[in-house]
């Protein structure tokens, strides 16, 4: 896979995560009401996969947002307390657990300066 190609898997995928997110949806439903498989749409949304023109079509029927709005990347997606949460959870979920405590103490110690 070329640069380009994984530059804009990651970002089709990051926009369908952040209007999942934003419609409160999990990957299950967008998955089940896009009619892809759960696993699949997960790759997708961490950019491992370069979905279709026919996958993006049916997540966006799922995401009931026009394919224009998806790809419209010169407009971004209201950002959500709940996304920033889920972030910050897949984040740490990559880090074991002792670096973890270290890093929600940091966040803590940010949070109490702001």
């Amino acid at each position: 896979m070329s640069f380009e190609r994984e530059k804009i898997a990651y970002t089709v995928g990051a926009r369908i995560r952040d209007f999942r997110v934003m419609k409160k949806m999990s990957q299950e439903a967008l998955a089940f009401d896009s009619d892809i498989h759960p696993a699949y749409l997960s790759q997708v949304e961490r950019g491992e996969k370069c979905p279709t023109v026919e996958t993006i079509c049916k997540i966006c029927k799922g995401l009931k947002i026009p394919m224009s709005e998806l790809m419209d990347f010169s407009i971004e997606p209201e950002p959500t307390s709940d996304e920033a949460v889920q972030r910050i959870k897949n984040a740490l979920s990559k880090v074991p657990a002792e670096k973890a405590v270290k890093i929600a103490q940091i966040v803590e110690e940010m949070v109490d300066i702001i």
